[in-house]
């Protein structure tokens, strides 16, 4: 006879083992079966404020400290002594054969905890773990022979013969997503984004602190560092960069913009690697001593999304219902934002017994949540081919993650104090989801800004044009506080300390209804302001 759970759950990485804490602390019953082993390496390894929030909230949201665990660097490593530090988001232009003197970044400052980077095939196993203590079943090295979803439940056999019954499976397997394969959902239709990667673990990467003159509020190494050029962008992510870590590796790799159609693999990682470095030799200077400790992985075009991501039955998350590319960050972010949102329908689905229904409000959730990514990750890839550009739209996407956060840290004070006035209640019923949608003037925003692109890009306006036309666009935000500098074009750092972000309040007070909100509850308040 199969086994029965409540809930199937495809995969024990981040998202799949984040959903399996919540809904056994819930009372639910979960099974977790991957084809993988732990630990595996896998990318996506760079937290940011928004995702390390949504952490911080499940965990009171859901009575679940262990989630914490992944809200702060100090919080981590006490628990996974592998990860590195991230305390600034690091940005260096280049050009072919020159050395680099333009550049960003954004510290993370007294706003937010310090942030991490995440070696995965040690967090993940960790957290795998977790649920397992929790009362989760991890079957790994199970692959799926026979998958079934009916109107009466879904039944699953593995390809060593587990037999395995449940009133619902959720599918956090990634691209090679057992359901979107039997159902046929697979697509590329409408995504702007076209790039394709290499990537690997090293050693020895040195500092490039170490290398370039240009000087920023923080080191470089202590943070992600992203070599930004015409045509792509590299990312460099130390796990070795504090003495808390005992990690000697560093996450390398180069994502390239795909222009000429060409879709495929590079044939080659080894040799497009040394030609990348040959071509921008100040970034070479920084492996030169430098050692793979694992074989490339060269992947096609990274981006996929899915025509449907929930039935009655079933629902993709996370990777498995899309992806775009590793820039920004934005994967784990979005990774929480859905496993809350499921978990949440999930826990009030199985209360008197399940009912199926298809959650409609996932897969819009989903569907926006990639577009945002697409539309934010695309235009950067199309900006990088100007620094001028590639200086107006950085400042879109730091809109994006200031408001984003400032919402998440909003509702973030709203569970926590809902939590303490229900005593035991694990999941008061609250919307956590970033993005657009926060109000009419920051939605006019982005499509302005994605409007100059589109302009830039189809040859009807002038890089000259369209930076003009983006001097005009951040001219007139006033959902901002000015104290930050994030629409000023002249500011490459962005160091908000407590009196700016006084200033920010003292100028949220006085902000129209709705910006005066996000604000004042997402902004710290100092002694001086209570």
């Amino acid at each position: 006879m199969p086994r029965k759970f409540d809930v199937l759950i495809l995969g024990s990485g981040l998202s799949g083992s984040s959903l399996s804490l919540c809904l056994q602390a819930s009372g639910l019953s979960t099974c977790m079966v991957d084809p993988k082993r732990h630990p595996r390496f896998a990318i996506g390894e760079s937290t940011i404020p928004n995702t390390s929030k949504l952490y911080k909230l499940m965990s009171i949201k859901y009575g679940v400290p262990e989630l914490a665990v992944l809200s702060s660097f100090d919080n981590l490593i006490g628990s996974v002594g592998t990860c590195g530090m991230k305390n600034n988001f690091g940005f260096i232009y280049h050009e072919p054969g020159g050395i680099a003197d333009r550049a960003h970044q954004f510290p993370l400052s007294e706003i937010v905890e310090t942030e991490s980077h995440l070696f995965r095939a040690d967090v993940d196993h960790w957290l795998a773990l977790r649920a397992r203590d929790y009362g989760a079943v991890l079957l790994e090295g199970v692959g799926t022979r026979r998958l079934d979803i009916a109107e009466e439940g879904v039944t699953f056999e593995g390809d060593e013969g587990t037999q395995i019954s449940a009133d619902y499976v959720v599918d956090a397997g990634g691209r090679g997503s057992p359901v979107a394969a039997l159902l046929g959902l697979r697509t590329t239709e409408g995504l702007r984004t076209e790039s394709k990667s290499i990537f690997t673990h090293m050693t020895g990467v040195t500092p490039f602190d170490d290398i370039t003159a240009i000087r920023a509020p923080r080191q470089w190494h202590t943070g992600t560092l992203h070599h930004v050029f015409d045509g792509g962008w590299m990312w460099v992510i130390p796990f070795d960069n504090t003495e808390k870590s005992s990690n000697p590796l560093c996450s390398v790799g180069i994502t390239w913009r795909i222009d000429d159609g060409d879709e495929t693999p590079k044939q080659n990682p080894e040799q497009a690697f040394a030609d990348f470095l040959q071509t921008y030799p100040e970034i070479g200077k920084q492996f030169e001593q430098a050692r793979n400790a694992r074989e490339w992985i060269s992947a096609g075009r990274l981006q996929y999304s899915a025509t449907q991501t929930v039935g009655d039955r079933w629902c993709l998350t996370s990777n498995a219902a899309g992806f775009i590319d590793p820039l920004f960050s934005r994967g784990m972010q979005n990774t929480a934002v859905v496993v809350d949102r499921l978990a949440e329908r999930l826990i009030d689905r199985f209360r008197g017994g399940f009912t199926p229904e298809t959650f409609d409000d996932i897969e819009q959730m989903q569907s926006s949540l990639i577009k945002e990514n697409d539309f934010i990750v695309g235009n950067a890839f199309r900006s990088f081919t100007d620094y001028r550009l590639w200086n107006a739209w950085f400042r879109v996407w730091q809109v994006n993650q200031v408001t984003g956060t400032m919402r998440t840290e909003s509702r973030l004070r709203q569970v926590t104090a809902l939590a303490a006035a229900r005593g035991d209640d694990k999941n008061p019923q609250i919307d956590v989801a970033p993005g657009a949608g926060l109000d009419g003037f920051i939605d006019a925003f982005y499509l302005k800004s994605g409007q100059i692109m589109d302009s830039y890009w189809t040859k009807r306006i002038s890089i000259d044009s369209a930076v003009s036309e983006f001097e005009k666009l951040f001219a007139d935000v006033d959902f901002v506080p000015p104290s930050f500098g994030l629409t000023d074009m002249s500011q490459p750092y962005f160091d908000i300390d407590m009196a700016k972000v006084d200033s920010a309040i003292a100028w949220a007070r006085k902000a129209r209804p709705g910006i005066r909100e996000l604000y004042l509850g997402g902004l710290p308040v100092s002694e001086g302001q209570v």
